[in-house]
């Protein structure tokens, strides 16, 4: 049995969805909420297998209450719910670890199938939501594979990240931890980026990365 938490602040819509969900046999309805304190709270008492999440509910709204539901309970599956499909909202949910972004207007027995899935371990977005994530991954590659030339020199992306840290003065250790690489591996770029660019010492080469605007 699937123990299913559904918050909507809107009364006759949380209430079709729970008469809607009830006639699977699979599904159990152990609590209707109104807006997120109420969630919260039964989260506590209820334990709920999923938690089906409005974004736009008053008081503390669907995103606040993902975050502390991830946070208190991190193996309830939280499943946003809802008519929002703007860029900050999906980017917040994903962020802080849902489980699914799915719309309003989906048909019933895909919902429920839906909620299967997730149940099972599956993450489930809208297509609308997947339209969102590949914009992000292709930016990011994009990003990746980004190179400057300087005379006979390329750079790429991490070189010209590192040289934005080294302007801002931090060590081997912090550029590493802001890159996600070992403080190793950074001494190795720098040594690299030093014996390409010709220069003795990371003052020059901040500011040869001044001078070039790559800051």
């Amino acid at each position: 049995m699937i123990r299913i938490l559904i918050a909507d602040d809107h009364l006759l819509f949380r209430s079709m969805l729970e008469e809607m969900l009830k006639r699977d046999g699979e599904l159990k309805i152990v609590a209707s909420c109104a807006d997120g304190y109420e969630v919260l709270q039964n989260c506590r008492m209820e334990k709920p297998d999923i938690v089906l999440l409005d974004i736009g509910m008053p008081g503390k709204g669907g995103i606040e209450a993902l975050k502390e539901i991830k946070t208190r309970w991190p193996q309830i599956k939280v499943v946003m719910l809802t008519t929002f499909e703007d860029d900050e909202n999906i980017k917040s949910a994903i962020q802080l670890g849902a489980d699914g972004y799915l719309i309003k207007d989906m048909k019933p027995e895909i919902l429920i199938i839906s909620l299967k899935c997730i149940y099972h371990g599956m993450v489930l977005f809208h297509r609308g939501v997947y339209g969102f994530l590949r914009s992000a991954v292709l930016d990011a590659c994009s990003e990746k594979n980004k190179k400057v030339q300087i005379d006979n020199m390329l750079f790429d992306a991490v070189d010209i990240k590192i040289l934005q840290l080294i302007v801002q003065g931090k060590s081997n250790r912090d550029i590493g931890l802001a890159l996600n690489y070992s403080e190793g591996t950074i001494k190795n770029k720098v040594t690299r980026l030093l014996s390409q660019t010709g220069f003795s010492n990371r003052t020059e080469l901040s500011v040869f990365a001044i001078n070039h605007e790559l800051v």
